[in-house]
């Protein structure tokens, strides 16, 4: 029959071998691949793994390097730049930078207030107005209260006997003593600042620097000093070994010799010369703060309030004459008001 027939084994041997030889080549190449790709992908591994640790490398050397150029020039430029440190405006040096920041202009203007005020109190509250024997004042406790004072000294002789002019001339005696005494130039031996700032303060007053640049580098220098000496002479002032105490003392008797004649009879003496000294000390305080501030200050008795004939000013205005960058303040920016009173007989 045609349909047994002899081709049918050969044709299924010979199929055999070749789905056989077909297989071998699949699983050949299968393998080849995937030998391939995990070649392929261990060297992508690599090759990542190279590369991230080179970013880590040269990011760690990018920050030691940054760190080391804010640290290290920075060292060696200091002194450079201390040399000429009000050259730039004052927010670019390092030296401004570390600075405080100046107190309110309110918190000056109110110390003022506050000491005008407690001597206008000191004397309304402990002397007479009564009448004093002549000759009970020595020219001589007046001329020890200080010189170059805007009236001379027998003037001032003639309002204290005055039974009509002797509050502001009491005041004005008071201010004197206080005011000469809490500038960066009073002289050393009658000036509220600690001693070791006296000296210097006056002898850069005397000499006064001639260039903003000069004035700027005084300036940063005094505050600078103020902050590290705060708690010698803010915190914890007037122990027994503060400097300032001796000139404290010397102005309260300077100042004892010329109220005490007319001292009121019916109050503590202590007492008074207790609130007299405290004014005293809440003065030199008041020292330190404006020998603190990053700009000059001055106390001004006649240009400023231009005093007329038949008055006098019986407590300054505070004005400003420089700025923080060393720069002078014309005219002079006032910050107190002066205190001046007509001379009524």
């Amino acid at each position: 029959m045609t349909v047994v027939s002899t081709p049918t084994p050969s044709n299924s041997v010979t199929a055999t071998p070749s789905r056989k030889s077909s297989s071998d080549v699949s699983s050949g190449a299968a393998a080849g691949i995937a030998i391939g790709c995990l070649l392929a992908g261990a060297l992508i591994a690599f090759a990542a793994l190279w590369f991230c640790r080179g970013r880590k490398k040269r990011s760690k050397g990018i920050e030691y390097e940054a760190s080391s150029t804010a640290l290290v020039p920075r060292e060696k430029g200091f002194s450079a730049q201390a040399t000429s440190v009000g050259s730039g405006s004052p927010g670019a040096s390092p030296i401004s930078r570390a600075l405080p920041l100046p107190l309110e202009d309110k918190a000056i203007t109110g110390e003022v207030s506050k000491i005008s005020n407690s001597i206008k109190n000191h004397i309304q509250s402990y002397y007479h107005t009564g009448r004093v024997s002549s000759g009970v004042l020595d020219l001589d406790d007046i001329h020890a209260i200080g010189d170059d004072m805007p009236i001379s000294a027998g003037t001032l002789s003639t309002l204290l006997g005055n039974t009509g002019t002797r509050e502001i001339a009491l005041r004005f005696c008071i201010a004197w003593v206080i005011c000469t005494r809490i500038q960066t130039s009073a002289t050393p031996s009658m000036s509220f600042l600690p001693a070791e700032l006296a000296a210097l303060s006056r002898n850069i007053g005397t000499t006064r620097p001639s260039s903003s640049g000069k004035l700027l580098s005084v300036l940063q220098w005094r505050v600078m000093t103020a902050q590290l000496m705060q708690s010698s002479y803010v915190r914890d002032p007037f122990t027994a070994s503060d400097s300032r105490n001796g000139n404290i003392q010397a102005a309260l008797a300077a100042l004892e010799n010329l109220l005490q004649p007319y001292a009121d009879s019916r109050m503590d003496n202590q007492e008074r010369r207790h609130n007299l000294e405290e004014i005293l000390k809440r003065s030199a305080l008041f020292a330190f703060t404006l020998f603190s501030q990053p700009s000059e200050f001055k106390f001004d008795w006649k240009n400023a309030q231009n005093v007329k004939s038949g008055e006098l000013c019986i407590f300054p205005a505070l004005v400003q004459v420089s700025d923080e960058a060393g720069q002078p303040v014309t005219p002079p920016r006032p910050f107190s008001e002066a205190v001046v009173r007509r001379l009524e007989a």
